[in-house]
């Protein structure tokens, strides 16, 4: 009985070695208290953040995103992976038990040979006299290393770290990749919107190139403008398929994501949102506690630190204990017989005295990872900073930009509506009738291409903040 009190008291005291882990913000940095570009909103973070386009088919896609892309489903197995890695360091601050059963038959002769070698040795089976002996063992053993300078605790609190870095940087890799999902999904917007623009273009290219047939077979014209015209018409014809063709990329590459792949079926909405909510303003300090990166690249740090602790506590000496209960005899049922009781209990040390100098690189190493996790932390932390400032920035430029465009579309468009109408009454000169042509689908174009700009401007700002916003006015 004494002995399995003795087994029962080590356990427990491997039970009381262990504390609760709590994470602590260790990084002290200057931090701006405001940004240079000045916004004054009230901020209301949204978990599924593309909800602010009010785009039912984004939505939809960005549903089966989360659902269906691989990469997400590598990120999460990555956090299990870690998760598990701070279960096994957990464990070693705990006592090993095991139970140990074995069952041996042994034979021996009277010449000391086994049977085998005995005749072999020219012996005949009848000078030989053979022993056989049956041992039984049936013990509870358990070990136990006694974390005397907190090495084991070191170790676990590393992995509890580890893990809480891989979860946030999970959720950072969600949003990096739900932020190049929405993108692909407005730039789907932007080719089919060019597609649309290119097809006029064509249209107006194949009627410029028909009448300058007719006028040809009439002999109004001379074969140098026909052949022109033909030269235009199908270089307009080549331009068209090359936006096709990149317009049923995009939407292959859409599929792709979710693995869907080689569908080019891919539901979009017509036109870009005509609003985008108001862009936010929060203090510099409130993205470090709500950026996943950061705070990941954070627990990074302090799980580096406690590694660096870890490497240290390696060079003073490791005490565990040992001790087994059970019995041993030659016959199977004696096994549950006190008589046959088997029991040790032990104390043992061990003292790292000549390693060729291991365990002080391993320390060197830890100090410089820790060094490492500190400066990529500031440098995570920076171009956050720089993030954020050139999305406030490149955001309020935009609206600019389209309002620019729009302006050029209209006088396009009126340049455009007089010189073809000239030209088909003969008015016009071939040239001004294509410059016009060209002249206002390109500033289309141009138009979309600013158009998916500024979302994606939008959506930078977005990553550089952390997440989604809902915003209210002072």
């Amino acid at each position: 009985m004494n002995k399995i009190i003795f087994l029962i008291t080590l356990f427990f005291l491997g039970c009381a070695s262990q504390k609760p882990i709590e994470p602590n913000q260790v990084v002290d940095l200057d931090v701006p208290e405001q940004w240079e570009v000045n916004i004054s909103q009230n901020l209301d973070f949204e978990q599924e953040w593309w909800n602010i386009f009010n785009d039912n088919n984004l939505n939809s896609y960005m549903i089966e995103f989360m659902d269906e892309n691989i990469n997400l489903e590598i990120a999460m197995l990555n956090t299990r992976k870690a998760k598990q890695a701070s279960v096994i360091a957990t464990g070693s601050l705990f006592p090993s038990i095991s139970v140990n059963s074995s069952a041996v038959e042994s034979e021996q002769n009277t010449a000391g040979f086994p049977p085998f070698f005995s005749t072999l040795f020219g012996q005949s089976s009848d000078e030989v006299t053979v022993f056989t002996q049956e041992n039984y063992n049936l013990s509870l053993a358990t070990q136990w290393e006694i974390d005397l300078w907190g090495k084991l605790r070191q170790g676990r609190i590393a992995t509890k770290q580890q893990y809480l870095s891989a979860k946030y940087f999970e959720d950072f890799l969600k949003l990096s990749l739900t932020a190049e999902a929405s993108k692909l999904y407005f730039a789907i917007i932007e080719a089919e919107q060019v597609l649309n623009n290119a097809s006029k273009k064509l249209k107006n290219a194949e009627t410029i190139f028909e009448l300058y047939s007719l006028r040809y077979n009439k002999g109004s014209i001379s074969i140098q403008a026909y052949q022109q015209s033909k030269i235009i018409f199908n270089a307009t014809k080549s331009d068209y398929n090359n936006k096709l063709l990149m317009f049923n990329s995009l939407k292959r590459e859409a599929r792709l994501l979710v693995k869907n792949y080689p569908s080019t079926e891919f539901l979009v909405n017509n036109n870009f949102p005509k609003k985008l909510p108001s862009i936010p303003n929060t203090l510099p300090a409130d993205i470090v506690k709500r950026r996943p990166d950061l705070i990941a690249q954070q627990y990074n740090l302090l799980a580096n630190k406690a590694l660096d602790r870890q490497a240290l506590l390696t060079l003073f000496p490791t005490f565990s204990l040992s001790g087994s209960y059970g019995s041993s005899s030659n016959d199977l049922e004696d096994l549950t017989n006190e008589d046959f009781s088997v029991w040790n209990k032990g104390l043992n040390v061990f003292m790292p005295v000549f390693n060729a100098g291991k365990l002080i690189a391993n320390k060197k190493l830890a100090k410089s990872n820790r060094e490492i996790a500190m400066l990529d932390f500031v440098n995570a932390l920076l171009t956050a900073y720089k993030e954020i400032e050139s999305g406030f920035e490149s955001d309020l430029t935009s609206n600019q930009a389209l309002e620019i465009i729009n302006e050029n579309i209209a006088l396009s468009e009126n340049i455009y509506n007089t010189t073809f109408d000239g030209f088909m009454k003969g008015s016009s000169s071939f040239e001004d009738a294509i410059n016009a042509n060209n002249a206002l689908y390109d500033n289309l174009d141009l138009k979309a291409r600013l158009e998916k700009v500024r979302i994606e401007q939008r959506i930078n700002l977005i990553l550089a903040l952390g997440g989604g916003f809902n915003i209210t006015n002072d």
